[in-house]
């Protein structure tokens, strides 16, 4: 009787991926907390950014997730399964490092599929999803090659075959990206958000750059302190953010956030205003809220244009307009925004208010 192929695990996509839950999760070191304590659902099949600042605990988060940390308190749950006390080798998990931790005595091939040798994965099964993943990832022309030999681009990819190559469904990204130029960068993320998509994976991916969260995501949870700040798709935390700390780490150049007076807007004492640099415009026609022209950027097709507002006109704004436009003329200008770009935060809580105050100040204008 003739033998049945085994499938091509390593480039057929996951029927069902599963979803990963934390349940009031929180990570201690000595006195020192590097987790507070949170719970959050990352959905089955989405591409998830842990994103954040340096030392707001997402890489911890992630080696959580992995099994290389042990959670002080709390539970992980992967497919429904508890997960929190087995160790990585059982999670049905794969992860990509920073470093790629590639073995430099190996060749690539031998890099691939190390992990299928430690599992005793049959040699027939380990050179049919070699013969795929490596297709798939343009490395079937270096598989001889030592990491030495290639780009770090390459070098990328070969970290990300071994991983694809085990067939797990769920895959951990930490920062795969630092070590790259601006150029590979930009490719790199084309690519692995197309391998995410082909493979249906459910993604977890660390980074601090907005822009690799904004461009790649499905869904993102930006972290400060150990704590989510805020949890949603990139469109929903870009147009409304929840905390000031939402609202000026995402965004270039960041959300302008003032006191609510110095825009002359009608709110409690304390209250933040915020103001997208693109939905501020220049009001030629003099109608508007006073400010100073105090400087500007040429960014090629954009100007960023500084202003200073408020009656002691130390409120500084910035404007993001076409180049094309040029430089408008000062130093005394008027600016206006529609009602709907204005953001108010409670002075008190942080949190973003539900409803802004009448549209009565100087620098509303009708939208559209």
């Amino acid at each position: 009787m003739k033998q049945a192929t085994p499938p091509s695990l390593s480039v057929q996509p996951v029927a069902v991926a599963p979803g990963v839950v934390l349940h009031d999760l929180c990570k201690d070191y000595g006195t020192q907390r590097a987790i507070e304590t949170l719970g959050c659902e990352i959905r089955g099949g989405e591409f998830t950014v842990l994103l954040g600042p340096s030392g707001c605990g997402k890489s911890t988060l992630l080696r959580m997730i992995a099994g290389f940390e042990t959670p002080t308190g709390g539970r992980i749950t992967l497919d429904g399964r508890d997960i929190t006390a087995l160790p990585s080798s059982q999670r049905n998990i794969a992860m990509v490092f920073q470093n790629y931790a590639l073995f430099p005595h190996l060749d690539v091939a031998d890099n691939i599929t190390f992990g299928l040798n430690v599992r005793r994965t049959p040699k027939a099964e380990q050179a049919q999803r070699l013969d795929g993943v490596a297709r798939m990832m343009g490395l079937a022309a270096l598989l001889a090659r030592k990491p030495a030999q290639l780009s770090g681009g390459q070098q990328q990819r070969v970290a990300l075959a071994r991983a694809v190559i085990s067939g797990r469904p769920v895959l951990l990204m930490d920062e795969p990206l630092s070590n790259l130029d601006a150029k590979l960068r930009a490719e790199m993320r084309v690519e692995i958000r197309a391998l995410q998509r082909r493979l249906g994976l459910t993604l977890i991916y660390v980074t601090h750059d907005q822009v690799e969260a904004m461009t790649m995501a499905d869904r993102i949870i930006l972290l400060n302190a150990g704590q989510i700040e805020q949890s949603g798709t990139p469109e929903e935390i870009y147009s409304r953010p929840a905390t000031p700390f939402a609202a000026r780490f995402i965004g270039s150049p960041p959300m302008n956030l003032v006191d609510a007076a110095d825009l002359r807007i009608a709110a409690p004492p304390g209250t933040i205003a915020g103001l997208r640099p693109e939905e501020i415009e220049i009001a030629d026609d003099g109608d508007g809220l006073p400010v100073r022209l105090t400087g500007h950027e040429y960014l090629g097709a954009d100007i960023l244009v500084s202003v200073m507002a408020g009656t002691a006109a130390t409120a500084r704004l910035i404007l993001r307009r076409p180049a094309r436009l040029g430089l408008p003329e000062g130093p005394e200008l008027h600016i206006r925004w529609a009602p709907a770009a204005l953001h108010l935060f409670d002075p008190k809580s942080g949190r973003a208010l539900t409803a802004a105050p009448a549209a009565t100040a100087p620098g509303h204008r009708a939208a559209g």
